[in-house]
């Protein structure tokens, strides 16, 4: 497994422990994606930080095997 693999499963383990803490799953996410936003917002220009929001925001993903949380 990768180095960035551990660290992913690491922040989705606490993020689950985060979810159980507050029964909210939005705040987690919400907490999460503002952490990102502010990261990349830190170290790209501002041309690359609207590329990767259009990223973001036209990237398809899947769900988390899981029950729904809302």
């Amino acid at each position: 497994m990768s180095k960035m693999d551990k660290f992913y499963q690491q922040a989705y383990k606490e993020a689950m422990k985060e979810v159980k803490k507050s029964d909210n799953i939005f705040e987690v996410a919400g907490v999460y994606m503002g952490i990102a936003m502010r990261l990349y917002k830190t170290s790209l220009n501002e041309e690359d930080f609207n590329k990767m929001k259009e990223v973001i925001t036209n990237t398809d993903i899947e769900p988390y095997q899981t029950k729904t949380f809302h």
